[in-house]
């Protein structure tokens, strides 16, 4: 508006400078069309033409705005109802992150249908709904969240699977979430709700399957799938000892990643079960093999409880430790115990006193009163017998 009444400005302006120019000969012009006669001056036509053409464009910029009027009154509705939805969700968005359930869901649902994406509305409207416990809601704006899009299905199946974990229904979620691994097996999100899922039920043989067929994506994190594969082996070898399945505890070994066999933990796990199925002479090998390259405490201890075939080459191995770790108490006592299995009873006590000046333990104290019961001394053995029982009860 304010542009056209500049060009009519400009154009008056222009017309009074022709008028001044031409003041003295204004000419003459004669325009002769089918029986019609025109006759001005110069100055006139010219006149006529620089105010005549802005005038008829503002007149006809009026007419079609008057025309369009409806159209345009409509879309400007339109704009508010856009960016009051828009206003709507960005509300919704802070209040759910602010921790109000319901008004979060509320404010998101009001506008959701103005909204240019009203996927969205309704899958923060799920996570809001799951937060006060309104499981029907929750799942209702789920359906509403893939109805008109099909391809939204997936980022509302994810959101499902996530919120039926957090509430505990995790056989629902572990339905949904294979639907999703079945969907797009290259997924990593489904793959890395599954691995939680059923580390979550306790399926450590699922657990163990999916993260080994899965290895080449990048789900569950690094740090964390090496957690997951951890507990899952530990598991299972307990449950193969507690279940006296010698040669599925082997098998289970052999299948174990190479870097999660010098796992301390995972590592124990099977050196004790070796030893509790009677397994000795493989215990034997590998706590050899493993004490030969870095020390472990826990291996030692084993070690000193296994049947030794060969006593005498079994505390020729512990002494050699001895010499490249130091005298380390489990070291000492291990040493001790098999002392006492030779019947070297001197040499068996030196070492059994020393662990003891270290570090006093109930082990310790057991392996001196059976020393002296077997030489002989049962007042002594008592008294050892009484300090790693009052040690013990500490």
């Amino acid at each position: 508006m304010i542009r056209s009444w500049l060009i009519i400005l400009v154009a008056i302006s222009a017309g009074c400078l022709l008028a001044f120019k031409f003041g003295a000969d204004s000419g003459y012009v004669l325009i002769h069309f089918q029986g019609w006669i025109f006759e001005t001056s110069v100055l006139a036509l010219a006149l006529l033409i620089i105010l005549g053409v802005p005038i008829g464009i503002y007149l006809l910029r009026t007419f079609f705005g008057v025309l369009n009027l409806p159209s345009a009154v409509s879309q400007a509705a339109e704009r508010r109802k856009i960016d009051k939805a828009r206003k709507s969700f960005e509300s919704g968005m802070l209040k759910l992150m602010e921790g109000h359930w319901k008004q979060a869901e509320i404010e998101l649902v009001r506008r959701a249908s103005d909204h240019h994406a009203p996927h969205l509305n309704y899958l923060a409207a799920a996570r809001a709904a799951q937060r006060i416990g309104a499981d029907e809601r929750r799942d209702h704006y789920l359906r509403l969240a893939s109805r008109d899009e099909p391809t939204l299905a997936f980022a509302a199946g994810l959101t499902e699977a996530e919120l039926q974990r957090e509430r505990g229904e995790f056989e629902m979620a572990k339905n949904t979430a294979l639907k999703l691994r079945e969907t797009n097996p290259k997924h990593p999100y489904p793959v890395e709700l599954l691995s939680e899922i059923h580390y979550s039920l306790g399926e450590w043989p699922e657990l163990q399957g999916l993260l080994s067929h899965t290895e080449k994506l990048a789900a569950p994190a690094p740090a964390r799938r090496r957690e997951l594969m951890q507990k899952a082996l530990f598991e299972r070898m307990r449950i193969a000892v507690d279940g006296a399945h010698l040669d599925e505890l082997k098998q289970l070994w052999r299948k174990t990643p190479a870097n999660l066999k010098i796992d301390p933990a995972l590592r124990s796990q099977y050196v004790h079960g070796l030893a509790q199925l009677n397994a000795h002479a493989e215990a034997n090998a590998l706590i050899t093999k493993t004490l030969a390259q870095e020390w472990d405490a826990d291996l030692v201890n084993v070690f000193g409880q296994l049947h030794a075939g060969d006593s005498l080459g079994h505390l020729a191995s512990i002494e050699q430790w001895l010499s490249k770790y130091g005298e380390k108490p489990e070291l000492l006592v291990t040493a001790g115990r098999a002392c006492l299995s030779n019947k070297l009873w001197g040499k068996a006590r030196s070492y059994l006193e020393s662990a003891v000046k270290q570090d006093p333990t109930p082990a310790a104290y057991l392996e001196l009163a059976r020393l002296c019961e077997q030489t002989q001394n049962p007042e002594e053995a008592s008294e050892f017998m009484r300090k790693g029982l009052e040690l013990a009860s500490k």
